[in-house]
């Protein structure tokens, strides 16, 4: 099974901690960040795609990427979206229309507060 990660942020790296527990797996990572917290902290060497996860990128990207499930475990900053007010709207926005128009399985990670 192949696992598309979007997000190699804090979300992210918890998750890939988990999903590389399973030798099974294909894990692969999506960040369009030089260097995401999943890299800082040794988790990840590299991520497959480094580019912005958007409507009009996510066909290629599952093509070549040929994952089962995408998980989605992206805040703004993972998204390549910044930092301005009201990027949450838009970012939240955007994670439903991918969930929409994508022919495999999202499921959308909830940040931690904690």
């Amino acid at each position: 099974m192949t696992v598309l990660v979007v997000g190699a942020g804090k979300t992210g790296a918890g998750v890939l901690r988990q999903l590389l527990k399973n030798p099974v797996l294909r894990i692969v990572t999506l960040d369009p960040r030089e260097n995401p917290y999943a890299i800082q902290e040794g988790i990840l060497e590299d991520v497959d795609f480094k580019e912005p996860l958007t409507p009009l990128s996510i066909d290629s990207i599952i093509k070549a990427a040929r994952p089962d499930l995408v998980l989605l475990t992206t805040s703004p900053q993972d998204m390549g979206l910044g930092e301005a007010a009201g990027i949450d709207v838009l970012s939240a926005a955007l994670h439903d229309e991918l969930a929409t128009i994508a022919d495999v399985p999202v499921i959308k990670v909830a940040r931690s507060v904690s």
